[in-house]
């Protein structure tokens, strides 16, 4: 069994999720990706136990790409949406020669740009796509949208190191029942993460509580400095995923203010290591795995108001509710995970081989 990833920038959960796929009998991968940088910036080390692997930066190749794929000739395709020139090229030429698996994470909403990309889909996305794989559910809308049948859509996508966060939940279980008490936010320094938001809430919760939680902020941006120099704000860098699990031991709750979020994977990994979770309602991850009163709550975004309370309400909480949202969580976490994401992938394969046909879209 012979898979073609075709993608931007790596993280930290697609080499997981890679290395899961590749440890599978009689399957071999090659991948074809952006180079690391920008505001995610992740170390090109974690990436070179890959042996068949091209990095390109601002655009790749496209013969390069092609002689690739034709020499590697895949039995499945991976391709990271529908934007890539290079990788448009080679969806086509493997139509009915692989089984050609979309990625797509955007959230339906009814733009303008949606509606025309929705109307031109059966001679723009159809061409390039046996399958579309998305994070959920409100990406399984936009797919219906541009003509994937139900049978035609997977979900699962997005899923973080699941072991490695799971871990971490049960050092938590096992030791003091006294759950750890501060804030964590981890994202990009950025605006459609709505730091404006986050930065008044949290003044607001300190002026409102005697003894505040303390919130620690690891990422990278430009706006880095509407954090530093605020009281109660601990700024960190952009934490590397193999540090990302210790950081987790030591929180008490994540939160996370995006104004614009398709999917947010950093929720997974807060709910799999067994914290509670403050979301905005445009995180698409927070549907599957946030569910207020029971592990979190869940707010309109840019109300600062809303998340202040939600803060105080969380700090305000007993260790034994601590306790009993963090199990909550990672309850939920269990819905998405590597072996899953890697079992979603060949049984696809698997059910288009016993049909005798790829399987299309509408």
């Amino acid at each position: 069994m012979r898979v073609a990833i075709l993608w931007t920038r790596l993280s930290g959960y697609m080499n997981a999720c890679m290395r899961e796929l590749a440890g599978r009998d009689n399957v071999e991968i090659s991948v074809i990706h952006e180079a690391a940088g920008g505001e995610a910036p992740f170390e090109e080390s974690m990436f070179g136990w890959i042996a068949n692997r091209y990095v390109w930066s601002a655009r790749p190749d496209s013969d390069s790409v092609m002689k690739r794929m034709h020499l590697f000739s895949p039995d499945i395709l991976i391709i990271s949406g529908w934007h890539i020139p290079a990788y448009r090229r080679v969806a086509k030429a493997q139509h009915n020669k692989s089984l050609r698996v979309m990625a797509m994470d955007n959230q339906w909403s009814g733009t303008f740009k949606q509606r025309i990309g929705a109307l031109f889909a059966p001679f723009y996305v159809q061409p390039i796509a046996d399958m579309a794989w998305v994070p959920g559910d409100r990406q399984a809308v936009f797919a219906r949208k541009l003509g994937f049948e139900q049978h035609a859509i997977l979900r699962g996508l997005y899923t973080c190191n699941y072991p490695a966060f799971e871990e971490v939940y049960r050092r938590r279980s096992a030791s003091t029942p006294r759950a750890p008490r501060s804030f964590l936010y981890v994202g990009r320094f950025s605006t459609e993460k709505g730091l404006d938001t986050l930065v008044e809430a949290y003044e607001l919760y300190r002026k409102a509580n005697i003894m505040p939680w303390p919130l620690v902020c690891c990422g990278a941006g430009s706006l880095r400095h509407l954090l530093e120099g605020q009281p109660g704000i601990h700024v960190e860098g952009f934490v590397q995923p193999q540090r990302l699990p210790d950081l987790l031991t030591s929180a008490g709750c994540l939160v996370l203010s995006s104004v614009f979020e398709p999917w947010a994977l950093v929720i997974h990994e807060a709910v799999s290591a067994g914290l509670p979770v403050l979301a905005s309602e445009s995180a698409g991850a927070a549907v599957h795995l946030v569910q207020p009163g029971y592990n979190g709550f869940i707010f309109t975004r840019r109300n600062a108001e809303a998340l202040a309370n939600y803060m105080s309400r969380i700090s305000a909480m007993s260790d034994i509710q601590l306790t009993a949202m963090g199990r909550a969580s990672h309850c939920l976490s269990q819905q998405f995970s590597p072996q899953k994401w890697t079992d979603t992938l060949l049984d696809a394969h698997s059910c288009a081989a016993q049909t005798g046909r790829v399987l299309q879209n509408a």
